[in-house]
């Protein structure tokens, strides 16, 4: 798929296709393998000499596959995800020495229609999920044998007719004969069988599983399957006994789905060591949750429950002195099973495996949810559950409780419609170096629009006048980045808009942040309700959205910080140099334009496009390679996924990338751009532009 190649022709043929999705990488693999075998072999005589080549050539195609280079395995195991590189080269050799004729021509009907469809790439992988599953129709005895099926779904008849006729009922003991099935016989004359429906998977206790709980199509059981005492809110019932924590070797010990990690209760919370350099970020956690622990109507809505399906990750990212994160990404998500929820947070999982060496913390509200199972093989892929949120309060807000919920020291949050890209990973060592003692609040990047209400904004439409008060900063979007100094502001502002659910709502004691710069945090929380001020609970208009109430209550605290645009529109990345020179001016704050940082993409909801700029970052950011680019002044065909020029290139593997990779020119040496000029590094771009209007240019750079 997106990943890279491996070494020889095979490999990077397999390297100019697009992800499609992790769901449906066994099959894109093989298709890219089988590329060969059909291209070469079908279309010659089918005589000795020629069966002879085609062996020949599919032993050659399973040794291409495999990379010879230690440095090329190590690169394209990060490119394909760790483990999934072995599984495509796994079904390269299945296709070059084991398929069957009929199996390869299957394969290239199958690949001619995703390209076919390539505006409906979701639909067709479900489909082929579909029908593709293991558990259909499997033989369990000829005509006269016994036949034993656990699922009791038996029918008889003629395979190659396709001719059955189903039991009413069956019994162990039931012979595969006409008798078992009414004396019907779907074709007579001839021999006939028996066939099991293992459309039901069985747990170890001999009942069957409970397959919407488990992803896929039923190719494996699942611990929530299996377990009779499913659900968050049995989980959390449990919580409510005094018995301490369990010892990391007896976590999620037999059948248990979700594993209590961190709650109000601090004896059933996973807290760091007395010595370990965690129990600062431990403290100002528990000093910033007092007021929301001691609200009754609040229970349980900061608890938060590892998804047992991800042990092995959680044990490796964490210690035994302290179960904190040092630094991660978080995102969120809820919803159903298989929803389009799911696609944009495979992709956002997938991004980070290919480009961070950083885990990434995929916070799920409530039980209903059912995590992808290609997930499992991404070691860096971490999934805490937490229950849902209370009513009247929007689903956006649970970005807050996931930011404290995630024990991260460092963070970085990303909604599921983003995916990042090399150079994400830098945000940290900014966020670190800003958000500190001394400035304890969260920073967001600029957003692109400025909802400031001045003559001339074309987006006066949107200008934010619900709260009257002094606007320390332009608008900024919510993808923030933050310390564990900034959870006593993330805490305040959660039970702000928890009391804000009836209109005049009680009323909550916040920190007064306002005093930091004098006293550091640390030394306000320690001090208790002697650094508190008063708030009215009540609720206001800017309270209806997370975005809202972030800018609100920044402002409000006089923050000043915002880092410059780090989450640009996917459409950015593929315009070669030409983009505006004031790229989204405003006359307050912006009269040089924004500058943008190309490390994450945000608006990645068509999960197609998406996959397709993933496949050009995955390829064409390898280092250097000869680009074969036109003019700077040209726009190109190709950047267009889809166009006739893109599928076109797409056919010939060798030259995809070479061609492809002048979409994203010069930001590979550049990837930063303000007022016209580009950049190589954050650290290099000016406070004042050169020839520019003299003003700062306000925002932060990683």
């Amino acid at each position: 798929g997106g990943a890279g190649g491996g070494g020889g022709a095979a490999g990077k043929g397999c390297s100019a296709w697009t992800w499609r999705g992790l769901a449906a990488l066994v099959t894109l693999a093989a298709l890219c393998a089988v590329n060969f075998v059909v291209q070469h072999q079908l279309m010659r005589p089918r005589g000795e000499a020629s069966l002879r080549s085609e062996a020949g050539a599919s032993r050659w195609l399973a040794r291409a596959a495999v990379p010879e280079s230690r440095e090329e395995d190590k690169a394209d195991a990060l490119a394909g995800g760790g483990p999934l590189h072995t599984r495509r080269i796994e079904l390269a050799q299945w296709v070059a020495d084991v398929a069957t004729l009929q199996e390869v021509v299957a394969l290239q009907v199958l690949r001619d229609w995703l390209e076919k469809s390539r505006g409906n790439m979701v639909q067709v992988t479900h489909a082929v999920e579909k029908d593709a599953t293991g558990f259909g129709w499997v033989s369990c005895g000829s005509e006269g044998e016994l036949c034993s099926c656990k699922s009791k779904e038996v029918r008889f008849g003629d395979a190659e007719a396709d001719a059955w006729v189903n039991a009413e009922r069956w019994e162990p003991s039931s012979r595969c004969v006409a008798s078992s099935f009414k004396n019907q016989d779907p074709s007579p004359g001839k021999v006939k069988s028996c066939q099991c429906h293992s459309t039901i998977a069985f747990c170890k206790d001999g009942r069957p599983v409970d397959l919407a709980r488990c992803s896929g199509n039923g190719e494996e059981t699942c611990r929530a399957g299996c377990d009779r005492n499913f659900g968050l809110q049995k989980a959390f019932a449990d919580e409510s006994s005094s018995r301490p924590s369990e010892p990391r070797s007896q976590l999620c010990v037999g059948e248990r789905t979700f594993e209590l990690l961190w709650t109000c209760n601090r004896k059933r919370s996973r807290v760091p060591l007395g010595s370990h350099p965690h129990q600062e970020a431990q403290e100002v956690l528990d000093r910033s949750m007092e007021q929301l622990c001691a609200d009754p109507s609040l229970d349980g809505q900061l608890s938060v429950f590892l998804d047992c399906e991800f042990l092995e990750n959680y044990l490796r990212w964490t210690s035994d002195g302290s179960e904190w994160l040092e630094e991660a990404y978080v995102t969120y998500v809820g919803g159903s099973k298989d929803s389009k929820y799911e696609w944009q947070a495979t992709n956002l999982v997938r991004s980070i495996s290919l480009f961070s060496t950083r885990p990434v913390v995929v916070m799920v509200f409530g039980d209903e949810f059912v995590p992808p199972l290609s997930w499992r093989e991404l070691p860096n892929v971490l999934v805490y559950r937490m229950l849902p949120i209370t009513p009247r309060v929007s689903f956006n807000f649970n970005k807050i409780r996931a930011m404290i919920g995630a024990r991260a020291v460092v963070g970085i949050q990303l909604d599921t419609d983003q995916i990042i890209a090399p150079g994400m990973d830098s945000v940290f060592n900014g966020t670190r170096r800003e958000i500190t003692d001394r400035y304890p609040w969260p920073m967001l990047p600029v957003h692109w629009m400025s909802r400031d209400r001045y003559p001339g904004n074309g987006y006066e439409a949107y200008a934010f006048d619900d709260y009257k008060e002094k606007h320390t900063m332009r608008w900024n979007h919510a993808h923030p980045t933050w310390t564990f100094w900034a959870l006593a502001f993330l805490c305040d502002l959660l039970l702000e808009r928890y009391m804000g659910r009836a209109r005049w709502g009680q009323g909550i004691k916040a920190w007064k942040l306002q005093d930091v710069s004098r006293r550091g945090l640390m030394s306000i929380l320690r001090a208790g309700g002697t650094s508190q001020e008063s708030r009215a609970g009540n609720y206001q208009g800017w309270m209806i959205e997370d975005e809202d109430m972030l800018n609100v209550n920044l402002w409000r605290d006089g923050a000043s910080k915002a880092w410059c645009k780090f989450d640009l529109e996917p459409s950015l990345f593929l315009t070669r140099p030409f983009l505006q020179k004031n790229m989204y001016f405003d006359p307050q704050w912006y009269p040089d334009g924004v500058p943008l940082v190309f490390f994450s993409s945000h608006n990645t909801k068509n999960f197609e496009s998406t996959d397709w700029l993933l496949t050009l970052l995955t390829q064409c950011s390898k280092g250097s390679r000869k680009l074969r680019c036109p003019s700077s002044h040209e726009q190109l065909e190709i950047c267009q996924a889809g166009s006739h020029r893109e599928q076109e290139v797409r056919r010939s593997p060798l030259n995809f990338a070479s061609e492809a990779c002048c979409c994203m020119e010069p930001r590979w040496e550049k990837p930063v751009f303000w007022a016209g000029q580009w950049y190589a590094s954050p650290q290099q771009v000016p406070i004042v532009a050169p020839g520019g209007s003299g003003e700062d240019r306000r925002c932060v750079m990683p």
